[in-house]
């Protein structure tokens, strides 16, 4: 920690005539347990106060208009956070890993941001901010924003309301809690975001309502207790990394609308059985099935014109005819047993 600021019994007293509170001001500073800022302050810079494990008070003073990425993050101490008139931008992250906030309030009189069911949303009610382990998730919501959620480690369930359409990256990121999730059968959800659910370790179940068109990049990444997934008849593709080390994840059916499995899809899947993969397929990215440690054998259809590198460590192309009818990164293979090491793979 390198801090301009004197802190005396925990407490650290800001002067007046302060206007920014630097990038990394108090980084990591277990000493700190509450902050008075002067009204001159307007800007709370970049992980001020990241780290801060036994903050627990903060007031913002009424000039505050901006807090920056990660300002707060990982002040496990805080219990409430209030939000000022004045602020008119608060940046991704700025609040995450924040585990005993209960209470979130927004000035009624803000121009940008509100509060309903301890969620900092947008004015119109339609994006939510940030939330906390106690957040209901309010109808009018369109959009669960970037990290609003993120490392939420005491957020032990949430439901979707049917209004959202969209969970964006990071949304619940590292809620190491949650256990629930509870998707409408009759929303609008249409598209779960890159990383959204990623290392949400204590996760069992998910059934991915119809609505859904697209399940992002990593979307369920290291969700070790994760053993069934539903998915829908909308998706076209198998995102890279969507179930990467999802180790116990079981019986899984791909629907027969996926025409691409991306690298990595089912990586690290060491409880993988019994998946059979239908002839709507075109496309399978490299490592796509890589230690899948139960998996018997990957039966690669004929419709198959594209096969990464790697694909799994244990591997049969069922009947391939022909050396045009397969496009390959390495070598043409012939066929392989099941039993077939990785590193024997003709590839």
């Amino acid at each position: 920690m390198n801090t301009r600021f004197e802190i005396i019994n925990g407490k650290c007293v800001v002067p007046s005539g302060t206007t920014r509170m630097n990038d990394y001001e108090f980084l990591g500073c277990d000493e700190l347990r509450a902050v008075e800022l002067p009204d001159t302050v307007k800007t709370i810079g970049r992980g001020a106060f990241q780290g801060c494990r036994n903050l627990v008070e903060i007031k913002f003073p009424d000039r505050v208009h901006s807090i920056e990425e990660n300002a707060f993050l990982g002040c496990w101490a805080l219990t409430e956070i209030i939000i000022p008139a004045s602020m008119q931008s608060i940046g991704y992250g700025a609040f995450s890993g924040c585990n005993e906030v209960e209470s979130i309030k927004v000035a009624r009189h803000n121009p940008v941001y509100k509060s309903a069911s301890n969620c900092c949303l947008t004015k119109d009610g339609k994006t939510l901010v940030f939330g906390c382990k106690s957040s209901v998730i309010p109808p009018s919501v369109v959009t669960i924003g970037q990290s609003a959620f993120l490392w939420c480690e005491s957020l032990t369930g949430i439901a979707i309301p049917e209004s959202v359409r969209e969970i964006e990256a990071m949304a619940f990121y590292g809620c190491l809690s949650l256990r629930k999730i509870v998707f409408p059968e009759n929303g609008r959800l249409e598209r779960i975001g890159a990383d959204s659910f990623s290392n949400c370790t204590a996760l069992r179940m998910v059934t991915i309502p119809q609505s859904v068109k697209e399940v992002g990049v990593r979307a369920f990444a290291e969700c070790e207790r994760l053993w069934a997934v539903s998915l829908p008849d909308t998706i076209t593709s198998i995102e890279e990394g969507v179930f990467f080390k999802c180790r116990t994840l079981g019986r899984f059916t791909i629907p027969d609308t996926v025409t691409e499995i991306r690298r990595f899809a089912f990586c690290g899947c060491h409880g993988l059985d019994g998946l059979e993969i239908p002839a709507s397929v075109t496309k399978v990215g490299s490592r796509a099935f890589h230690e899948c440690g139960r998996l018997e054998a990957v039966c690669i259809p004929e419709t198959v014109c594209y096969l990464g590198q790697d694909v799994s460590c244990r591997f049969v192309p069922k009947e391939i005819k022909g050396d045009d009818s397969l496009t390959f990164v390495g070598k043409k293979p012939g066929f392989v047993a099941a039993t077939t090491n990785e590193d024997e793979l003709p590839f």
